[in-house]
């Protein structure tokens, strides 16, 4: 556990140097070990959950087994699988190129499955099951076409550099439990939450820069937008059945 401290430190005082640290052969272990530590931590909030106060009025939440937990846990690795290759795959399209280009495709690209996802808050907006699968498989063909210039490298490790930001997670999700909770401070929430994007925006500005040989505006940018279309997997998950509303409920807003 002292090297995957260590290896984690970098991410949290020293990007360019976590950077560095993801090209090693023990790095994959590493990164693997923190993530799971993120992913336990987190399950075992939304188990608990507390910081139910910050919505009184929500209703509460119904008592679920072992087995539900376990479903909820599963998709964990699932999503951050999707996250690692939506990653690359806008890094790659978003790395060269005329910005101003590459960010209105990406924004276009990007707006897709938002755009499905709406049936979700909006049942009214409903296209239809088939309408759906067809407009993804559309919405995935330029994806897969760009995957083929992705160096087989790249995709290990901007993968583990993903996986070394669980350190910056487990920090910021420690300061909420110690801060947030007892105080019970909506403001302090916030605090932490805008402390969590910034450092993780940081990192990947230095970072993913140096990996992916290109400039911070770009890989932040990139980044961004990989964020944006990770967030909605899971209503559209849902919407294609893929996914229980009670599982949905507990991904999306505990």
């Amino acid at each position: 556990m002292k090297r995957v401290w260590e290896f984690g430190k970098l991410f949290l005082f020293s990007p360019s140097k976590a950077a560095d640290a993801c090209l090693k052969k023990e790095a994959l272990a590493d990164g693997l070990k923190l993530y799971v530590l993120l992913a336990a931590a987190e399950l075992a909030s939304s188990w608990f959950n507390p910081l139910s106060f910050l919505d009184p009025n929500a209703p509460a939440l119904p008592p679920h087994g072992l087995g539900f937990w376990l479903r909820v846990g599963m998709w964990e690795p699932v999503l951050f699988a999707l996250s690692v290759i939506v990653t690359v795959l806008v890094l790659e399209w978003m790395r060269d190129g005329w910005l101003p280009l590459k960010t209105a495709t990406a924004t276009l690209w990007s707006a897709i499955p938002v755009v499905l996802s709406l049936r979700y808050v909006a049942p009214a907006m409903a296209l239809g099951k088939g309408t759906t699968i067809a407009l993804l498989a559309a919405w995935t063909a330029p994806a897969i076409w760009l995957s083929r210039s992705v160096p087989a490298g790249r995709w290990r490790k901007v993968g583990i550099f993903l996986l070394g930001l669980s350190a910056i997670e487990l920090v910021t999700l420690v300061l909420e439990f110690a801060t947030v909770v007892p105080l019970r401070s909506l403001y302090g929430f916030y605090a932490v939450s805008f402390l969590t994007i910034g450092w993780l925006l940081v990192c990947v500005g230095i970072g993913l820069r140096k990996l992916c040989e290109t400039s911070t505006a770009r890989v932040v940018l990139g980044f961004l937008f990989a964020v944006l279309v990770v967030s909605v997997i899971p209503p559209v998950a849902y919407l294609l059945g893929l996914m229980p509303m009670e599982v949905l409920k507990i991904v999306l807003y505990v």
